[in-house]
């Protein structure tokens, strides 16, 4: 994450004070504030990953303690229970209640009946002992389940509150973003056309018609993101009209059904890994060593992004979009 960096970046300087930039100076500090700006922007994408994820563990611990609770609760209620049907039995006992063996020998009048009395005051006691041990069991498990789901609980309140101040710190990173957007359109505007022609880079020539028909949904996400052709690129949007480069992945392959990870570094942990040689359309390929970048292969090695501020959505060979660092298939 960058932090820190971009203010010092946006320091342009006044008229009276900035020293006097030639073009291609102005050129290099443009696309390095760009740069940063994605990288924050993408930054961003991630710590609101992490915060969704962490909310999510502490909502179902907390619903696991609670259902814990409940069955603790029930155990313990029939646990009571047998134990007072238990006592009373041992209290009346103690006080000569016909419910020993001597007692079912007295009043038996046959070899049958004795059986019959013995074996019921058997039954009688090997399933109390059974019963009474398996509630005790099942306490026992309620207990250590609610223990962990408690800790559960507490570990994730934990990371939702770290997650929370990474909130926090990218928020202030995102209005120093915002300041630093204005500061870009401003560099921007002061820009030559020889300038702008640079940053823009030559058009290259694709034909649309190269990609397979098919029903896929790499080829439908390939489909809608060569329609998008020519939209600005905006930091944070995921269209339908403007795009940055992880938001392009993400409109594009929700036009087949199908959700990605909101930012380029977690979508380069997605998927499927893909060689090089062995891409295809609709591939993912990530860009730069630390995956701030990304756009989709579109086949005849060309690759289709949102490059930054200034360069709308548009095609180019594989190399021309960053240094390459990996592909992935969705």
């Amino acid at each position: 994450m960058v932090f820190g960096q971009l203010g010092a970046a946006l320091q342009v300087g006044t008229a009276s004070a900035a020293p006097v930039r030639t073009p291609d100076q102005l050129l290099t500090e443009y696309q390095k504030l760009s740069d940063d700006a994605e990288k924050s922007a993408e930054a961003m994408h991630n710590a609101q990953i992490e915060y969704d994820k962490q909310r999510r563990i502490v909502a179902q611990a907390r619903e696991a303690s609670v259902a814990a609770d409940r069955t603790l609760a029930s155990t313990q209620q029939r646990l009571e229970n047998y134990q007072t049907r238990v006592d009373s039995v041992v209290r009346a006992s103690y006080k000569g209640a016909r419910v020993n063996r001597l007692y079912a020998v007295l009043v038996s009048d046959s070899p049958q009946a004795l059986l019959d009395q013995m074996s019921g005051l058997e039954l009688i006691s090997r399933q109390s002992a059974a019963d009474l041990q398996g509630l005790k069991n099942a306490r026992a498990k309620t207990t250590e389940a609610k223990a962990a789901a408690d800790k559960t609980a507490a570990d994730a309140t934990a990371a939702v509150a770290a997650a929370e101040k990474t909130r926090g710190e990218l928020q202030a990173e995102q209005a120093n973003l915002q300041l630093q957007a204005v500061q870009i359109r401003a560099v921007y505007e002061s820009m030559t056309g020889k300038q702008l022609a640079a940053l823009r880079g030559p058009d290259f020539d694709f034909d649309p018609r190269l990609v397979p028909k098919g029903t896929s949904s790499a080829l439908i996400a390939v489909q809608a993101a060569l329609t998008r052709i020519g939209d600005p690129y905006v930091w944070g949007a995921t269209g339908p009209s403007s795009f940055d480069c992880s938001g392009l992945m993400v409109w594009a392959y929700r036009q087949a059904g199908m959700t990605l990870p909101r930012s380029s570094q977690a979508q380069s942990g997605a998927g499927q890994h893909v060689d090089r040689q062995n891409l295809k359309p609709g591939d993912l390929i990530i860009y730069y060593s630390d995956a701030h970048h990304v756009g989709m292969y579109v086949g005849d090695g060309y690759v289709i992004h949102a490059s930054t501020f200034g360069v709308p959505v548009k095609v180019v060979p594989i190399d021309e979009a960053g240094p390459y660092n990996t592909a992935r298939r969705y």
